[in-house]
C-alpha cells in the first residue's frame, strides 16, 4: 500500500508540476506584468512558507550551513532563479506546450551532454540517439506553421532551452547538498536567494504588485502549489517508489503541461507537431532507460 501511495505522490507531483505554463500564461492573460515579477512573488511566496516550515520542523537548525556548501547554495539558488525567470520569458515568446514540451524534456539529455563535456563521460549510443530525436523533435515542434505557436517561436525555444540549461545545473547542485541537508531545508535557503538575487533586477524592470483576484490566486498556485506541495509530494513519492519508476513516470509532466494548454487555452499541436513532441518524449525516456541500466549494472 505505502509502494501505491508513493506512486501516487510521484504521479500527483508531476501534474501539479505540468499547470506551471498554464498558470503563469493565465496570469500574463489577466494582468499587464512582466517575467520577473511573477518570478520574484512566486519566490517570496515559497521563500516564506518553506521558511515557515523550517521553523516548525527544524528550528534553529534551519540556517545551520557548513560553510563550504554555502557557494553552492547560492548558485542553486540564482541558477533557480534563472530557470523560473527564462521559462516565464518563454511562453511571451512561444505557446505554453513549446515551452513546457522543450525546456522538460530537454533536461536528462542536456544533463547527458554536461556529463560528457564536464565530467569527460563518455556518449553512450544511446545518448546520441536522444540527442538527435530531441534535435528534430525541437525543429518539428516549431519549424513548420501551425496556428497558435506564439510571436516568436524560436525566440521561446531558446529561452526554454536556457531554462532547461539552468535546469539541469541546478540539479547538479541539489544532487551535491541532498545528502547533508533536508530537502525543505535547502529549498528555504534557494528561495531566499532567487528573491534577493531577482529584487534589483525586477525593481529595475518595474516591479508589478496589482493583480486581480485570479491573478492572486494563480501566483500563490505557483508559490505554494508547484513549489512547496509539488515538491514535497515528490520527495515523499521517492522514498517508496523506485528511481526508474519515478523517471517515466515524470513524463507525465510535459504532457500535463500540454493537456492543460490544449483545455484551457485552446493551443493546438498540428500533425508534425505532435510528431515532434513524440520525438521528443522518446528522447527523454532513451536517457532515462539508459541511465536506469547503468545505475543497475553498477550496482
Amino acid at each position: 500500500m505505502s509502494s501505491r501511495l508513493g506512486f501516487a505522490f510521484v504521479a500527483l507531483s508531476a501534474v501539479i508540476f505540468g499547470s506551471l505554463g498554464v498558470a503563469t500564461k493565465g496570469i500574463f492573460n489577466v494582468a499587464d506584468t512582466n517575467a520577473y515579477s511573477i518570478t520574484l512573488l512566486r519566490a517570496i511566496v515559497a521563500s516564506l512558507a518553506c521558511l515557515g516550515i523550517c521553523a516548525v520542523v527544524l528550528g534553529k537548525r534551519t540556517f545551520r550551513i557548513a560553510r563550504r556548501d554555502t557557494r553552492t547554495m547560492v548558485v542553486a539558488g540564482l541558477l533557480m532563479a534563472v530557470y523560473q525567470v527564462t521559462f516565464v520569458i518563454s511562453i511571451r515568446f512561444a505557446n505554453v506546450s513549446i515551452t513546457a514540451l522543450v525546456a522538460l524534456c530537454t533536461v536528462p539529455v542536456l544533463a547527458a551532454v554536461l556529463s560528457r563535456l564536464l565530467l569527460g563521460e563518455a556518449l553512450r549510443p544511446s545518448t546520441l540517439l536522444a540527442l538527435v530525436f530531441a534535435i528534430m523533435g525541437v525543429a518539428l515542434l516549431v519549424g513548420f506553421d501551425h496556428p497558435g505557436r506564439g510571436v516568436s517561436p524560436w525566440m521561446g525555444v531558446g529561452f526554454a532551452l536556457v531554462s532547461a540549461l539552468s535546469f539541469t545545473l541546478f540539479q547538479i547542485c541539489g544532487r551535491v547538498l541532498a545528502s547533508r541537508y533536508h530537502p525543505i531545508q535547502m529549498l528555504s535557503v534557494f528561495f531566499l536567494v532567487a528573491v534577493l538575487g531577482l529584487l534589483p533586477i525586477t525593481l529595475a524592470n518595474g516591479f508589478i504588485t496589482t493583480y486581480p483576484p485570479l491573478g492572486w490566486l494563480l501566483l500563490a498556485h505557483l508559490g505554494l502549489g508547484v513549489s512547496v506541495v509539488g515538491y514535497a509530494l515528490l520527495v515523499l513519492g521517492l522514498r517508496t517508489t523506485p528511481v526508474t519508476t519515478a523517471t517515466i513516470v515524470s513524463l507525465l509532466e510535459p504532457l500535463t503541461s500540454t493537456l492543460f494548454a490544449w483545455l484551457l487555452l485552446g493551443e493546438r499541436l498540428g500533425p508534425l507537431g505532435f510528431f515532434g513532441a513524440a520525438l521528443l518524449l522518446s528522447a527523454m525516456l532513451i536517457v532515462f532507460r539508459a541511465s536506469a541500466s547503468a545505475a543497475e549494472a553498477a550496482a
